[in-house]
């Protein structure tokens, strides 16, 4: 599963997003997330993916920006 797709699900499942809500170009506070959850879904990614969002990289505001960094640090950990 990729990091959009893990986003997604758990924006659905865990937080109870609506589906349709759920576009790469919605601001993540939009999707009724606050700054706890955010760091939430983060730990979460991380324990998904095995990677590690360093401080400075957990400023996005969008969940397409979300997951171009999740991204970019899974490539980053590939042998």
């Amino acid at each position: 599963m990729g990091t959009y797709a893990f986003l997604a699900e758990t924006l659905n499942t865990k937080y109870g997003v609506d589906q349709e809500a759920i576009k790469p170009e919605t601001a993540l506070r939009e999707l009724g997330l606050d700054s706890l959850s955010v760091v939430e879904l983060l730990f979460d990614a991380e324990d998904e993916f095995g990677i590690e969002v360093p401080e400075e990289r957990a400023v996005f505001h969008t969940l397409g920006e979300a997951a171009a960094i999740l991204d970019e640090l899974v490539l980053a950990k590939e042998p």
